[in-house]
């Protein structure tokens, strides 16, 4: 009886796919192309093959499939993370950053090792800084002040990390800004308490800031606190003038003469003349041709030494000696004085 011969065609193919799927199997997970190559190689074989012997038919299916799986889940991989990235310019284009931040943290984390992925991680590095700038920007205008601070952080940490120079210069600069602005706020609502905490927490972040010291010393004064807001006054006129900011400087100067002009006007009130001399007179040191100013010392002067006519003739002449603006006071401390015989 003549035996079955064995097609050579079969054993040969059968002898590859071993050495295929044995020594040349990491070769071939490690490269994509070359699998690809192989595959449209042995295809026509495969063809011939699966006519001859059902065995042989379901063994290259599983060759066969063994080499394409792996692209298969690449490709999916990638066409996912292309998916999330389009799902994140619509939460853009929607204004839903807190959604386009997620969908492109999925994205991302998925393109960084995805086969074909490469220029989706590209944009997605460029993208996610902005993505966490302009939320933060979009809770600033919302007066969401805590979630803006948290995301300027972010943002800056993620310009560093993808080495993103114009975001990490704005971000970095934009916590300031919150403080402003919550400061502003707060001030409109009356809150000087708490417009006062957020200016402190602006100039720790910027101490040479003559804006920011300006608005403190706003606050303090509305807080009646003017002892501590003419110091702060003082300090915004100092730092402007070392900065080249003359309306500020203006500004901080007509501040601190308006405080002194009020204190002034209380101590006039309450017949406080020695008090009410001394605060014409500082208000006279920032403003020497302040008419209000010098007739208040005026005033002052004269009153001190009518009250002392009976008591202190000398010391009541210095005073009458020191009425020098107002033409009708003047007039009056000079007769004053040659009543008293005043020298």
């Amino acid at each position: 009886m003549q035996s079955k011969k064995i097609n050579p065609l079969i054993t040969l193919t059968v002898k590859q796919l071993k050495k295929i799927f044995s020594k040349k199997t990491k070769q071939l997970l490690s490269n994509e192309k070359k699998a690809v190559i192989l595959g449209q190689h042995y295809f026509c074989i495969l063809i011939k093959l699966l006519k001859m012997k059902k065995m042989v038919k379901l063994i290259l299916t599983v060759a066969f499939a063994g080499l394409f799986t792996f692209k298969s889940y690449s490709q999916d991989d990638a066409n996912k993370a292309i998916e999330l990235y389009n799902q994140t310019v619509q939460a853009i284009e929607a204004n839903d950053y807190a959604t386009a931040i997620v969908k492109a943290k999925e994205a991302y984390a998925i393109a960084k090792t995805a086969e074909g992925a490469e220029e989706t991680k590209a944009n997605l590095e460029k993208l996610l800084p902005k993505l966490y700038l302009q939320k933060a920007k979009s809770d600033l205008s919302s007066d969401k002040f805590d979630e803006a601070l948290e995301g300027f952080k972010q943002a800056e940490a993620e310009a560093k990390k993808f080495n993103d120079a114009e975001t990490l210069e704005e971000s970095s600069k934009s916590s300031i800004k919150v403080y402003l602005q919550q400061g502003n706020k707060a001030y409109e609502n009356n809150d000087f308490a708490g417009a006062i905490t957020a200016f402190d927490k602006a100039l720790a972040i910027d101490s040479a800031n003559a804006q920011v010291y300006l608005l403190k010393a706003e606050s303090l004064r509305k807080a009646s606190k003017n002892a501590e807001a003419l110091t702060t006054f003082e300090k915004a006129r100092s730092v402007a003038d070392a900065t080249g900011k003359d309306d500020i400087s203006k500004n901080a100067t007509s501040a601190i003469v308006s405080v002194y002009t009020k204190s002034a006007s209380e101590a006039q009130k309450n017949k406080k003349w020695a008090e009410l001399v001394s605060t014409a007179e500082k208000i006279l040191e920032y403003k020497p041709d302040d008419a209000t100013a010098l007739k208040l010392s005026d005033f002052g002067n004269l009153q001190q030494g009518a009250a002392l006519q009976q008591t202190n003739k000398a010391k009541a002449c210095q005073f009458f000696k020191k009425v020098k603006n107002d033409a009708k006071m003047k007039e009056t401390a000079a007769n004053s004085m040659k009543a008293l015989g005043c020298n």
